[in-house]
């Protein structure tokens, strides 16, 4: 029996992959479906997109899961292990969300002109997660540079 829990992991990865690799394989020989006429240029759209957009998705939900379940599971052993190290273990965290709830905050909803674009995906919600997203990623940057050269100076004073 644990022969097989061993092999298990390793068997579904294979198999993963076998089927990512047949979806990809059906994009390119399985043919097109309608063609979209786009600025008065015909596209062709192969037939299977919506299926390997679909097993894209269900791959990226199954890892953030199991990402998830992990995370959880090696909480509540240190928790139970070393309570203390545990909480402070969640400080990192605590820090990354209060970081992208100040980035949401600091974001605008307001429509956002782009030239030859007409759709509704640049106010409102979208406009305010873009700002959030731009704003998280300057402070993240900021803070990668701060802790390289911050790393530096604690080593040579070391």
């Amino acid at each position: 029996m644990s022969k097989i829990i061993e092999k298990a992991p390793k068997i579904l990865a294979y198999l993963l992959v076998i089927l990512s690799g047949i979806f990809v394989a059906m994009i390119y020989v399985g043919g097109n479906a309608e063609s979209l006429e786009v600025g008065g240029e015909l596209l062709t759209v192969p037939k299977y997109t919506d299926t390997l957009l679909y097993w894209s998705y269900f791959l990226i939900g199954l890892i953030v899961v199991i990402t998830l379940l992990l995370i959880v599971l090696g909480f509540v052993k240190s928790l139970v292990a070393n309570p203390l190290s545990a909480i402070k273990s969640l400080i990192p965290l605590i820090i990354f969300v209060l970081i992208f709830v100040v980035a949401w905050s600091l974001g605008s909803a307001e429509k956002i002109s782009i030239i030859g674009y007409e759709g509704t995906e640049n106010e409102g919600f979208w406009a305010q997660f873009t700002d959030m997203v731009i704003y998280a990623s300057y402070t993240l940057f900021a803070a990668v540079v701060l802790a390289i050269f911050g790393a530096r100076v604690y080593t040579s004073l070391k």
